[in-house]
């Protein structure tokens, strides 16, 4: 009789699970330093998982009305479109892995947090980077794009890395992931963005890569009033087929070039003595406080918050506590400054750019760098403070 119903127990079993019904998290998900107050783990380690990249998320209908006139009303609006996804992609809220706000403006980050902490519980908080941007639809105030871990697997040599049942999404499968630098080029905006789109296809190519490995963009534009020939032209660039995620920061000043585009790229695992690789495609020049590309080999990463400074200074002060909470957070992560592989600087004077620029030799290994994009933006996400770092980085060892 046990034995029968042993067996009766395992057919069960083994149906729930093909059905999907009984699904075990095979990702491995750890938070440093989670705080409610600030409504963020101050870094999140994730292992295993392939990752859900969404688009920027606008608090609008399908119609393409916003909904909302507050920040409060907007930001659940863009919560309950990730929800959506969520629930779509078969994942949960304990799966996020990141959050990127975009805010009209700075003193709106404590009416984000107080939202997203009604949203979320105290044990599932993610990594959270903020920035001050106008966003693709001047009514828009507030915006914003996520990471999510999910147990499924892809094949990135088969697939598109586009979600076809959801198409907010766009796929990291597991195995190796590349971050190049943002690239830019001449011209006007239109003709520079399509320039830049094949310069960064290109630079994949030489690792033997392709368009369907490109997971996620960050375009950084001198005015969102003109995103749509930017959005025109990606649309052209994959000729039909669906488009990997996109999300859009507006610069202000400082560039001679009318965009800059940052990438992320799905690549199969290959086989390294070091945890993250550095390259530099040939045609363009090597730099001491960046790489050009950089490659994470295997699937364990470290998401870490956007950083500021403990208190409010001068580029320099700025600069020097930054660096200093990024090198504990690192240690507490299992990695340093020689695995960092993507960086986004935001600065919003010309002290903290200079400053920046000036310090960064100090804690980076000229050969080791990690790959990074610096935007002049009117606000770092936070008030009093003109600098915020935005890091991912590799472990120690593999």
């Amino acid at each position: 009789m046990k034995a029968k119903l042993l067996m009766a127990f395992s057919v069960c079993f083994a149906l729930l699970f093909e059905s999907g019904a009984l699904i075990a998290q095979q990702y491995h998900l750890k938070r440093i330093q989670p705080s409610a107050k600030q409504g963020l783990s101050q870094a999140v380690i994730i292992e295993g998982a392939e990752l859900l990249h969404t688009t920027q998320l606008l608090p609008m209908d399908s119609r393409g009305n916003i909904q909302g006139g507050c920040t409060a009303d907007q930001t659940a609006a863009i919560l309950k479109m990730l929800d959506a996804i969520i629930a779509q992609m078969g994942t949960s809220k304990s799966s996020l892995v990141k959050l990127n706000f975009y805010l009209k403006t700075d003193s709106d980050r404590q009416v984000v947090i107080n939202k997203l902490n009604d949203w979320l519980d105290e044990v599932n908080l993610p990594a959270v980077s903020f920035v001050q941007t106008r966003l693709p639809n001047l009514k828009a105030k507030v915006a914003l794009d996520a990471v999510i871990a999910s147990s499924k697997q892809s094949t990135v040599s088969k697939e598109t890395s586009v979600s076809q049942s959801c198409p907010e999404v766009a796929i990291l499968p597991r195995g190796d992931v590349v971050y190049v630098s943002g690239q830019a080029e001449k011209g006007d905006l239109k003709e520079a963005t399509g320039k830049t789109l094949e310069s960064l296809l290109r630079s994949i190519q030489q690792m033997g890569l392709d368009r369907r490995n490109i997971v996620a963009y960050k375009c950084f534009v001198p005015s969102m009033e003109q995103i749509g020939i930017v959005n025109a032209q990606i649309a052209e660039f994959f000729d039909g087929e669906s488009i990997p995620a996109v999300s859009h920061v507006e610069w202000t000043a400082g560039s001679a070039y009318p965009i800059e585009i940052e990438m992320i790229a799905s690549a199969p695992v290959s086989q390294s003595s070091q945890s993250v690789t550095y390259f530099t495609p040939e045609g363009m020049k090597a730099s001491p406080v960046y790489s050009r590309v950089a490659r994470i080999h295997g699937d364990k990463r470290i998401y870490i918050s956007g950083l500021y400074s403990s208190r409010p200074g001068n580029g320099e002060e700025q600069t020097r506590d930054i660096f200093k909470t990024l090198d504990s957070l690192l240690k507490q992560s299992g990695s340093d400054f020689n695995h960092l592989a993507k960086a986004t600087y935001y600065v919003s004077d010309s002290d903290a750019s200079s400053q920046l620029n000036k310090l960064r030799p100090l804690y980076y290994d000229p050969k080791r760098p990690p790959a990074a994009s610096k935007a002049m933006v009117k606000g770092v996400g936070r008030q009093q403070r003109s600098l915020s770092l935005d890091m991912i980085a590799a472990p120690v060892a593999r």
